[in-house]
């Protein structure tokens, strides 16, 4: 009866170990290929702010250019 107990229990472990250790990593993301890069440049565009005003890349635009920021926030 406890050999038939230990032997149950380590089938049992065998099944929750061997399928977790045979699962893959997630993938690699290459971020170099993720949107505009740093010092490209991008289109002309239009979109409206959170106060609702209408914004353009150059009524945006300083003397020394514009570093645009992308946040996606957590109610979309």
């Amino acid at each position: 009866m406890i050999r038939r107990s230990m032997s149950s229990a380590l089938a049992l472990l065998l099944l929750v170990i061997l399928p977790a250790s045979a699962q893959q990593p997630p993938p690699q993301i290459d971020v170099s290929r993720l949107g505009p890069q740093v010092g490209t440049r991008v289109p002309d565009f239009t979109l409206v702010d959170q106060h609702g005003q209408t914004r353009s890349l150059a009524s945006l635009m300083g003397p020394r250019g514009l570093m645009l920021v992308f946040n996606r926030s957590a109610d979309w």
